[in-house]
């Protein structure tokens, strides 16, 4: 069993204690201590275990289709060696349950379901906006058609629900363990509504900034506030605790999103080469909403040009680059990601001091990652 992690230090150079055992690199005081990353990849391994187990038990090969998007296997089957990667939702579910004072194992089967529920979603999405590839491989739809991608996304959002039932099986009362059913639909409910947002508002040209953010908070930020809540309430947090999850989830899963769609744009720390498929296909992401939004008529009518042609290409990005960096767009996008983490961490200060330090430690590691 993991130990419950405890953060000893600042938010942005801290490490956790970990007081149940484990292996720990170094001494600090009485109480040995990992850095607060490694604790935060124990933990992402611990969900990747689960949702694994769940799948592996069964022998059909939709369960195949669905470990071949998860990373698992190669088309063939074949064991992939990669290293998986973070699993934000599920890492999220289980901080708070730590932060709040209760037992990681008994969130476990909830930091899974929300995992779940997103790889349904990236399914369901490559089918949506027609993406043959998904992390550098062909993207489930594209190796066996969309049909059967239908079927594989449905299949994750089942096994969600199925996961989520495992409560019982860690100890967690009856009644929780159906507010926590009740909390994933919900929650699941608020994504697809964020997603038909998200694939309406692709042709309009007058989105605002705060219908982004509205659209944000469901697509991106319902998910991040259902697990938050999932692990307060694992560990039987009273409702101000469970509430302030749920807001400090939102508030980082609308940051989240504003830095997946700043590096839509402009790529991450060492930039891109070429534009990503998202800009082409004319997504609204939150710096081309903030472009739309506050330029004048000039040049709005060059955006016009660009983006009411049918298809665009990468000879059209270096003038969509230059009028968002006329516009200040990137730093707006800053800013934006900078409120909504101070959201989060006041959020957060529901829980004891060294809880919300917890929390504050694995917001920064989200961010920053």
């Amino acid at each position: 069993m993991l130990g419950v992690p405890r953060y000893t230090s600042t938010p942005r150079r801290g490490t956790w204690d970990e007081r149940d055992g484990g292996s720990v690199p170094r001494e600090r005081g009485r109480h040995r201590v990992v850095s607060a990353p490694a604790i935060i990849d124990a933990l992402s391994e611990r969900v990747e275990a689960s949702m694994q187990a769940l799948i592996s038990a069964r022998e059909m090969p939709l369960y195949r289709m669905m470990g071949y998007h998860i990373g698992w296997e190669d088309r063939q089957g074949n064991p992939m060696s990669n290293e998986p990667p973070m699993r934000h939702r599920g890492v999220a579910c289980l901080t708070a349950c730590s932060a709040a004072g209760g037992d990681v194992e008994a969130a476990v089967p909830a930091a899974t379901a929300v995992e779940l529920i997103e790889s349904f979603c990236q399914v369901h999405d490559d089918v949506q906006a027609g993406n043959p590839q998904r992390d550098g491989r062909d993207s489930v739809w594209w190796a066996w058609g969309p049909a059967q991608a239908i079927n594989a996304g449905d299949g994750l959002y089942t096994l969600a629900r199925t996961a989520i039932l495992q409560l019982r099986e860690r100890g967690v009362e009856p009644a929780v363990a159906f507010s926590s059913l009740q909390v994933l639909d919900s929650a699941s409910l608020e994504v697809f509504e964020g997603r038909f947002e998200d694939l309406e508002a692709q042709e309009r040209i007058n989105l605002s900034a705060d219908a982004w953010l509205g659209m944000a908070g469901r697509k991106t930020g319902a998910l991040f506030g259902c697990a938050m809540k999932l692990g307060a309430l694992a560990a039987s947090a009273d409702d101000s605790v469970t509430d302030g999850m749920a807001t400090c989830g939102r508030s980082l899963g609308i940051a989240f999103q504003a830095r997946d769609e700043m590096r839509q744009v402009w790529g991450g720390p060492g930039g891109q080469d070429a534009a990503a498929a998202d800009v082409l296909n004319k997504k609204k992401l939150i710096p081309i909403v903030h472009a739309f939004e506050e330029a004048n008529l000039h040049t709005k009518r060059r955006l016009g040009d660009i983006y009411f042609k049918r298809v665009l290409g990468q000879e059209d990005v270096p003038a969509i680059l230059a009028i968002l960096d006329e516009l200040g767009a990137r730093d707006y996008c800053e800013s934006l990601i900078q409120r909504h983490r101070t959201e989060a961490l006041d959020a957060a200060s529901v829980l004891p001091a060294e809880g919300a330090a917890t929390v504050g430690v694995f917001i920064d590691t989200v961010l920053k990652g």
